[in-house]
């Protein structure tokens, strides 16, 4: 089979031409000519070239633009570019931008030999690479190996059950490794983590996985018994066929500290595991005098409905095991960053920290809608049971624990008396005339701000499921305070947005955005626009002006709105979405999903991506409903050709389920934490 070779040319001739030149020379050689981009994607994914020969001034495509695609691949091959004339400075400009050298059809025998020499170094590189990720792999093993069977191991191709050590038999109550064998995998958990497992396997699988997450499943033993594991998952190879190595870590109890231990034998309740009361409330007054990354925090206080009732259908003694299954059922809903307490006899209290307080309530109303769903069993007792939660968000770090607690318990008592089973969120009181002093103090504050260039941009990365991507930035902006320390959006933009000064931050940000992009160079960053400025008639000439002054290319940045201000502003939406379409920028539908009429807009608004709104991505490993919801939005987007983007994801069991759902790409704290440029990115309008 001959050597693939692309040839980036206008004319057939160049490629009969090398063709014959490098099988005059022992390189059979397969060519294929390309001359544009989409063609030159496809063909460096479906059968990557071993070299590459760009004809200059003889081709559609921009070398820069090649040089990048190329260097998408692992490992990039040899890029040679062919010139009528070569000469030392234009080697070495060429060089410089990311050929690995310049030849001729003029001097043949040089081409000959510069393209067997990057053959020859390509191969190299390619063989060394097997040898690496081997020898990694073959140490991960080793590694792995000497833990010896106090860790459980089951290897899984194509689903099905190849391998398991002592250890994983024994785990789950099977006398003798071989009853496993050949077993479908799916069948020892339970139905509402099988979605979550599958998709977690299909992303070890194309090496999406990260080795260091923990994926937390409820398997069956072989009495029936419910057994929660946390499971490791890495790709490894059997027999020369891919497959997933799931591993459930050995019981490091012994090794705690003894303050560990204390704290587990006075602090934390034994029934539960969580904090109790006096714990509890010292863990969350430390934990609200912390600086939080960002998004919000709220209180929950959670207590289940008609317990009496409960209380005789298991009878008095049963009462603590059922409080226990429920506990088991919370701490599903828990992610590292929750606090989680027993605040006394059948209440529960919950610090959580989400990205808004939509995703909060969500959050709740997925803890409200399991309970509900859920059948508790007691020895040979079983009954089910509702709870209410009443929600109460912090609204500043020195806010006192206790008016908080005073706070949610009094919405859980308004639920409760309005028959339980649901969410309710805590009024607040004389929130309009604080939000009338709150927004004198901070508009003159923003002002200041603007003139002092005291905004700073923040990136967050957005990671591909299904591709490798890379520079690809979510862009939020801080104000910096007169201390230096910067301010969440969540502070001042909701007084800048009732103060009509979005239109002033939103060109700070593009412009300050612009800068980004002409001195680093992403591939794409993203930018949010408020409704001031979508109705801002002056923006569209605005923006081609900054582009045309910075040396941007447009491309490299796509402007974003809410879905809520799109339906609400679906004209003006649709209008300046094909006008920066046409100046060359792209654009994106944020916040998706949440609103009644979401079908309708992916069709009304041309958009290259949609992201999917964060709320959605709550319970949603083992919500049905969810699930679907997303899928659907998913497939509809495919159809469309545009891409999808899930928002807030921040756990292992979301992104896993993600992959299932045909999602292209995240972003959220599961991905990356936050990228701060604190340096001048900008400039004051």
């Amino acid at each position: 089979m001959g050597i693939p070779l692309l040839v980036i040319s206008r004319s057939d001739d160049h490629a009969t031409t090398i063709n014959s030149v490098l099988r005059d020379s022992g390189h059979p050689v397969h060519c294929q000519r390309v001359n544009d981009l989409p063609t030159l994607a496809d063909c460096l994914t479906a059968q990557p070239p071993e070299i590459l020969l760009y004809f200059s001034g003889d081709t559609d495509l921009d070398f820069s633009a090649v040089a990048a695609a190329v260097a998408q691949c692992s490992p990039p091959p040899p890029l040679l570019m062919v010139q009528a004339q070569v000469d030392e400075p234009g080697i070495a400009t060429a060089m410089e931008n990311g050929a690995r050298d310049v030849v001729s059809l003029t001097h043949r025998n040089r081409l000959r030999a510069v393209v067997g020499r990057e053959l020859h170094a390509h191969r190299l590189r390619l063989a060394l690479e097997g040898v690496l990720s081997s020898a990694r792999q073959y140490k991960q093993e080793l590694r792995s190996l000497m833990t010896g069977a106090s860790e459980a191991i089951a290897d899984i191709h194509d689903g099905i059950i190849v391998a398991v050590n002592p250890a994983w038999a024994a785990l789950l109550g099977v006398e003798a490794e071989e009853e496993l064998i050949g077993q479908p995998f799916m069948d020892l958990f339970r139905e509402a983590d099988q979605a979550t497992l599958k998709g977690a396997l299909v992303a070890c699988l194309k090496d999406k996985w990260q080795e260091d997450g923990v994926l937390p499943v409820v398997a069956y033993r072989r009495d029936d018994s419910e057994l929660p594991l946390d499971l490791r998952l890495k790709r490894v190879t059997v027999d020369g066929d891919p497959a997933v190595r799931i591993v459930v870590p050995a019981d490091r109890q012994p090794e705690d500290t003894p303050e560990d231990l204390l704290e587990q034998a006075v602090a934390r309740d034994p029934s539960t595991g969580f904090y109790q009361r006096q714990y509890f409330l010292e863990h969350l007054t430390a934990r609200l005098s912390s600086q939080q990354a960002g998004g919000i925090r709220a209180l929950a206080y959670i207590r289940p409905d008609h317990f009496a009732r409960v209380q005789s259908d298991v009878g008095l003694l049963g009462t603590e095991p059922l409080l226990m299954r429920l506990a088991e059922l919370l701490r599903e809903f828990m992610q590292p960053s929750d606090l989680y307490g027993r605040f006394g006899g059948t209440m529960f209290t919950v610090m959580i920290e989400r990205g808004t307080m939509t995703d909060a309530q969500a959050w709740a109303n997925q803890l409200c809608k399991a309970v509900a769903n859920q059948v508790f069993e007691v020895d040979t007792q079983s009954t089910s049971m509702s709870c209410t939660i009443g929600l109460c968000e912090v609204k500043a770090s020195d806010q006192n624990p206790g008016e908080l607690l005073a706070e949610a318990e009094q919405a859980c008592r308004k639920g409760r008396d309005q028959g339980g089973d649901r969410v309710v969120l805590s009024d607040t009181t004389g929130i309009t005339e604080r939000l009338r002093q709150t927004d004198y103090l901070w508009v003159a504050r923003i002002r200041t701000a603007l003139m002092q260039n005291r905004l700073r941009l923040m990136h967050q990365p957005v990671v591909g499921l299904h591709e490798e991507v890379q520079g690809v930035l979510d862009t939020r902006v801080r104000l910096i305070d007169e201390q230096g320390e910067p301010v969440l959006p969540a502070d001042f933009i909701p007084a800048a947005e009732r103060a009509h000064m979005m239109k002033n931050i939103d060109r700070w940000v593009i412009g300050a955005s612009f800068s980004f992009c002409v001195a680093q160079q992403p591939n794409l960053v993203f930018v949010r626009l408020s409704r001031d400025s979508v109705l801002d008639d002056s923006l569209l000439e605005w923006l081609k002006a900054r582009a045309l002054s910075t040396g941007l290319k447009p491309s490299q940045v796509c402007f974003q709105i809410s879905e809520e201000l799109a339906l609400q502003q679906l004209k003006q939406a649709k209008e300046l979405a094909e006008r920066l379409g046409e100046a060359g920028f792209l654009f994106a539908v944020d916040h998706f999903g949440a609103g009644r009429d979401s079908s309708q807009l992916l069709g009304h608004l041309p958009m290259q991506f949609v992201k999917v709104d964060g709320s959605l991505m709550q319970g949603l490993h083992r919500d049905k409903d969810l699930q679907r919801k997303v899928g659907e939005i998913a497939a509809r987007a495919r159809e469309l050709k545009i891409k999808t983007i899930a928002e807030r994801v921040e756990s292992a069991n979301t992104m896993a389920v993600l992959w299932q759902l045909g999602i292209s790409f995240v972003q959220g704290n599961f991905t990356q934490t936050h990228d701060v440029v604190l340096g001048g990115t900008g400039e004051p309008e």
